[in-house]
């Protein structure tokens, strides 16, 4: 019987799964910036960084241009706003001890992928919002669904155009 009942919580914990699998998604908006003063944005660095799969970074730019449009504002040759992209990954190391006092070691060696979206005011070129998204990652092969949950949960926070649908 608890076999059974150990089995049962298993599965369900492993069908919750992808729902665990969201990426960590923050924002910051510098105080007083008024979005509804804006209509246009442009790309600082519409090519990807050197050494970075160019499909994976076409697709985080066509999420970030696609939240921005869907907020309200155009793609423009000089927007109000320069938008900058930045994406990196670092190895990190949890070491856990437990036990009869703490002899025993569990360490977990995994590579977390941060992407950011950076914006300025064209003109005055002062920051006016950031956000980031970092996840788990396997830096060898770049996974479209964490990368579109990232640009989603970021773009979700970008203020909306006043007037905007």
């Amino acid at each position: 019987m608890i076999r059974r009942g150990f089995v049962i919580a298993l599965a369900a914990s492993l069908l919750a799964a992808p729902a665990w699998a969201k990426p960590k998604v923050s924002a910051d908006t510098t105080p007083g910036a008024n979005f509804a003063t804006y209509q246009t944005f442009a790309f600082v660095n519409p090519k990807p960084p050197a050494g970075m799969n160019p499909v994976a970074y076409e697709r985080i730019r066509q999420g970030v241009e696609q939240g921005l449009t869907a907020k309200g504002y155009s793609k423009a040759e000089q927007g109000d706003l320069s938008v900058v992209i930045t994406v990196g990954a670092r190895d990190k190391t949890d070491v856990e001890t437990w036990g009869r006092f703490g002899r025993q070691v569990d360490v977990h060696q995994y590579t977390e992928g941060q992407l950011s979206v950076d914006v300025f005011d064209t003109k005055t070129q002062q920051p006016l919002w950031h956000g980031q998204a970092t996840e788990t990652i396997n830096p060898q092969k770049a996974d479209p669904q964490k990368v579109e949950a990232a640009v989603t949960g970021i773009m979700a926070k970008f203020p909306a155009r006043a007037g905007a649908n």
